[in-house]
Formats: structure tokens, sequence, C-alpha cells
């Protein structure tokens, strides 16, 4: 082979190989960290079909379990306590006439993200936060769902683009 012919395929094998991947082998899961809090989630490929189903309810919409939330610390999000823990975060549907929701809830350690494929399905867990998913239509746009936390001296702020909508909320620090 030439030198290249191979430099073009170890160019191309690269980021694959550098590429972040979850122990199993299954997806790469990122990971965000700010003080105290840490949230984990997949790229998911931005749908619009699956993001208006859930925003519009209907029989195709479910749940989607789409990140992780670590804290460390006892905060507060529209004060509502989270305590020290894990919680999975999770976009219900529309359902007659309550809107899409953001919900929190707290859950033990186990996998939800086994299937890079498949828009993870939430699993029990005590429902810890919820509210209507007031996203805003953003003028620029991610192909991939993407989680940022951004800490300052009073908490953390989060924010979750998909596509081109956003929703950002505050974790305020509370006193344990």
């Amino acid at each position: 082979m030439s030198c290249l012919a191979l430099s073009i395929v170890v160019a191309a094998m690269a980021p694959a190989l550098s590429a972040p991947q979850a122990p199993s082998g299954g997806p790469a899961i990122h990971k965000e960290k700010a003080s105290g809090v840490e949230v984990q989630f997949v790229k998911t490929p931005w749908q619009p079909a699956v993001f208006q189903a859930l925003e519009e309810g209907g029989p195709e919409a479910r749940s989607w379990a789409f990140a992780r939330l670590l804290t460390q610390a006892p905060f507060t999000i529209d004060e509502k306590p989270l305590f020290p823990g894990h919680y999975v975060l999770v976009l219900n549907p529309k359902t007659g006439s309550l809107p899409m929701t953001l919900e929190l809830r707290k859950v033990d350690n186990r996998e939800i993200f086994a299937d890079a494929n498949v828009m993870a399905a939430p699993s029990g867990g005590e429902t810890a936060y919820k509210v209507p998913a007031a996203f805003v239509v953003s003028p620029d746009s991610t192909p991939v769902l993407d989680l940022t936390l951004a800490g300052w001296p009073d908490g953390v702020s989060l924010t979750i683009r998909y596509g081109n909508r956003r929703l950002a909320k505050d974790l305020i620090r509370a006193m344990p």
C-alpha cells in the first residue's frame, strides 16, 4: 500500500479510534461537569418529527429519558429541592391539554444508554421535579442533542440544545 493510501486510511480511522465509548462498547457517553453537578448524555441526532410528536402528543409519542444528572450537593431547581444523588432527565409528550413536560426522576445508578439507536424509555423512579418543557426556537441549530453546564458562585446553569430548540434551567445551591 502506498504511503499516501496508508495515511488516508489512518486519518479516516483516527476519529473513530479516539471517540470515547461506554464501557460495554455501547454509545459514546458525553459528560459535562460543573461544581457539584455532572450531566451524562448521548449526542442523539436531531429528529424534527420526533420532537414535534413530543410537542403535539399523539399515539406515536412516548417519553424519552435523554440524560443522567448527578448531584453531589443539595440544589434547588425552580425552588424544588434536589438532594445529592442520581436523576434521569425525561421529556414527556403532550397528553390531552397538558403540554410536553421536563421531568427529573430520582433513580439508582442503572444504565439508560444501552442502545444508541433507540430513544431510551424512562424506568421507574420518584419524580423530584416536573414542569412544562418551555423550549424556545433558537436561530442557531445543533445537529445533535447537546447539554452544557456553566458554574457560577450560587449554582449551575444547565442548557439543553436539540436541533433548533433550547431550554435553560438554573440549579441553585441549597443549604444542607
